[in-house]
């Protein structure tokens, strides 16, 4: 068999796995410089009580391997032992990829986090998503901080310069749909695909408690409509992320990249108003485990709390094996609190082979006719001129 098919062979092997713990999703700080009116954490940050440092090096300590750690907060890079933290998940967990969210206003501990990462754990994979919520005026507003979209700006712009050519770093920016930005969600995409050398551009439709209830006043017909032209940029950035690879694997992999944001889409759609049922059952607590700053714990960001790992020596196999976790999953399951959170579609989605094999592969399918036709004409021409490079 050629290497080339060893690898698509392997690549599809990898889409079907046993149901295992996969996923922690730590707040590393409560700490925050940032005042979103979209935050579900809003009540409970900047805090005096994280964890320390040794706390979170017992939680890694007693966890089982895991690939993915998923940072979260208050804002990860106001944690001064964030590389550290990070590093030694690495070491000590075999974590293969690392999310780490940011808005950006503080480049010097951004950059000071990712250069130790990359030192301490150089096969480690690391996505670092710059959040924005629209075009300038619209963003601070969200943000609450101003200037904050130039700034972002410029940290993008820097940490291109800085990690162009090293493929264990993605540069990515997240946005959150709102009322208040629906109509220049577009706008924002076509921007950062013109002038910004990000390598993906990610969407989620508001969720959770949100400070400003009325961000959340949109319909699911008009979150599919704006997803059908999202698709649009999201097909132009695979085309860019996937170039270096040969044919078969570079298909393979647009395939699944693709199939997947479509499907995330799907879901948000159908669940943005009321919850209907995944196509995959939602493994909440079995392959993932949430962490807040305090060392409370639960099943899925947007569930009440388990337990706290202070009652359990921070031994994290006691908490995922204990009675309230165990309950925890059973409540999950019984309650059918299917949602919209495309982290936990997609830890979910890992461990069903129907929708490995054939979900996302018909969603890619699907894809394929999701155009611009309802953008306004001026925003079509300029994808176009795009596709034309």
């Amino acid at each position: 068999m050629s290497h080339r098919l060893v690898q698509i062979a392997e690549a599809v092997r990898d889409r079907v796995r046993p149901r295992q713990f996969q996923s922690l999703f730590l707040f590393v700080t409560s700490r925050c410089n940032s005042r979103c009116r979209t935050c579900f954490y809003f009540d409970k940050l900047n805090s005096r009580d994280d964890l320390t440092l040794d706390q979170i090096r017992r939680i890694a300590e007693t966890a089982p391997p895991f690939r993915k750690l998923w940072l979260s907060g208050g804002e990860p890079t106001l944690r001064p032992e964030l590389g550290e933290i990070v590093t030694m998940f690495a070491r000590r967990n075999g974590v293969r990829n690392v999310n780490l969210p940011t808005n950006g206003l503080v480049s010097a501990k951004l950059f000071a986090a990712v250069d130790e990462i990359r030192a301490g754990a150089p096969e480690t994979a690391l996505d670092v998503n710059f959040s924005l919520d629209g075009l300038a005026n619209a963003h601070d507003a969200i943000r609450g901080v101003p200037n904050n979209f130039a700034v972002t700006l410029s940290t993008l712009a820097e940490a291109s310069r800085r990690y162009r050519g090293d493929r264990k770093v993605r540069l990515n920016v997240a946005s959150v749909i709102t009322r208040e930005n629906y109509s220049e969600i577009l706008r924002l995409g076509l921007h950062m695909l013109e002038n910004a050398e990000a390598d993906g551009h990610y969407f989620e439709a508001v969720r959770g408690q949100a400070p400003d209830p009325s961000l959340k006043q949109m319909s699911e017909t008009d979150l599919a409509a704006l997803h059908r032209q999202l698709m649009s940029l999201h097909r132009k950035h695979a085309d860019r992320l996937f170039a270096h690879l040969p044919a078969g694997i570079r298909h393979l992999a647009q395939v699944y990249y693709l199939g997947n944001l479509r499907l995330h889409f799907d879901l948000h759609e159908q669940n943005f108003t009321a919850p209907r049922t995944w196509p995959m059952r939602c493994t909440a607590g079995e392959t993932a485990l949430v962490v807040d700053h305090n060392g409370k714990f639960r099943a899925y960001e947007l569930r009440g709390i388990a337990g706290d790992l202070a009652d359990y020596g921070y031994d994290t196999r006691a908490a995922l094996a204990s009675p309230a976790m165990r309950q925890e999953v059973s409540a999950v399951q019984a309650d059918q609190c299917w949602c919209t959170h495309s982290c936990f579609i997609q830890d979910s989605s890992k461990f069903s082979p129907r929708v490995q094999l054939f979900t996302i592969p018909y969603a890619w399918w699907r894809q394929r006719w999701d155009r611009l036709e309802n953008a306004p004409l001026s925003e079509i021409e300029r994808f176009r001129a795009l596709e034309l490079h």
